[in-house]
């Protein structure tokens, strides 16, 4: 069903969970995932300085480690990738260079920090999309 699935994520738990239902996608399906992080540079460009930009891409990359490590023992094979750009852009032209059968992405993305790598995209993905896409709502907390 599924080959090469493309999944968006900042961070934030509603994306954590996202790529959790990837992941056990591509499992089921032996897909491979490429987990998508998109820095926003696109924004206002006065919003951040130089420190903001590194303290940003520091964040990315720690993302990326942190994913190797959550899922080293699936049977899912897991691409990361950074890439700068409009987010809900940035992803469209990934999935197509990937070829991807399916983009996932959470229902609402971080704020503050989270904000600047993802933004809120899920909108305009499903607006602009001519590859399936499956939303991820955000899990009721207990609180």
């Amino acid at each position: 069903m599924y080959e090469t699935i493309l999944v968006a994520t900042d961070g934030s738990e509603t994306a954590e969970q996202a790529v959790d239902h990837a992941v056990s996608l591509a499992e089921a399906t032996d897909a491979t995932v490429h987990v998508l992080m998109v820095i926003d540079t696109t924004a206002d460009p006065m919003r951040f300085g130089v420190e903001d930009v590194a303290e940003i891409e520091d964040a990315v990359s720690d993302l990326a480690a942190d994913l190797v490590s959550v899922y080293e023992d699936s049977s899912a094979e897991i691409k990361p990738e950074i890439r700068r750009g409009r987010p809900a852009t940035v992803i469209l032209d990934h999935a197509a260079e990937i070829d991807a059968d399916l983009i996932v992405a959470g229902q609402r993305g971080g704020n503050s920090l989270k904000r600047a790598i993802l933004g809120s995209t899920t909108d305009r993905l499903a607006r602009e999309t001519d590859i399936p896409l499956t939303v991820v709502p955000a899990e009721e907390s207990g609180d």
